[in-house]
């Protein structure tokens, strides 16, 4: 009795590999897709209150949060100022064995305004609190997982890492890790942006056109190793 159930859960596995249908998709092909179909159409803003990501002409606004800090007696705070795209990479990174997209943006001068909300003056709460600028490269650096979504294929952001260095003036020359601290907050909010469904759903719809090529339309399962990625229904 034992070895026919043992012979009948060893058919079934069996079973089940014959009917799962996986399609391998080249790494370069992917990238190569990605540059050429979807950076023509993505464009990014990070800002206060008009925030947003767009692909292919979806767009959906950033839910950016403020940022608190307090080095001195009054607290201070920090948001991004008409920040925007002005090129992008993607590209495989064969080390994190993730796809990688690099978005560089302009150089506008302040790119984190400062206020001091509850200084007494406008000039104060304008003055008080240092501004502090990115400076080149101004890359947003996004490592992205591929993941099922929806029955399909997409990416999860499971790092936003800023490059370039961050510089404040006038008191954040004395205030000791100011534009770290900062600069910290920043990336932490930029990662539970970027994680979200907003770029899940973005991406997915994004793949589903090399997917339709490939006779890939639903997948149960992604894995990426090497030089491929792997779909299977």
């Amino acid at each position: 009795m034992k070895n026919l159930i043992g012979f009948g859960i060893a058919f079934l596995m069996v079973s089940v590999n014959l009917t799962a249908q996986c399609t391998d998709i080249n790494t370069k092909e992917i990238a190569n897709y990605l540059n050429e179909k979807v950076k023509p159409r993505l464009d990014i803003k990070l800002d206060r209150t008009d925030g947003f990501v767009a692909i292919n002409g979806n767009r959906q606004n950033l839910d950016l949060q403020d940022i608190k800090i307090s080095p001195i007696k009054r607290e201070w705070t920090y948001f991004f100022q008409d920040v925007r795209r002005a090129d992008s990479n993607f590209w495989y990174d064969s080390k994190k064995n993730s796809f990688i997209l690099d978005v560089k943006f302009e150089n506008n001068g302040i790119e984190i305004k400062g206020r001091c909300e509850g200084c007494i003056t406008n000039r104060m709460k304008d003055s008080r609190a240092p501004d502090i600028e990115w400076r080149a490269p101004q890359i947003l650096r996004f490592t992205l997982k591929p993941i099922t979504y929806q029955r399909s294929v997409s990416f999860e952001v499971t790092e936003v890492e800023m490059i370039g260095k961050l510089e404040g003036g006038g008191l954040a020359k004395v205030i000791k890790n100011l534009t770290a601290n900062v600069g910290g907050m920043v990336s932490k909010d930029l990662k539970r942006v970027f994680a979200s469904d907003v770029t899940k759903r973005l991406l997915n719809d994004a793949m589903r056109p090399l997917l339709k090529s490939k006779n890939t339309v639903s997948a149960n399962s992604v894995s990426l190793a090497s030089t491929s990625l792997r779909v299977c229904k």
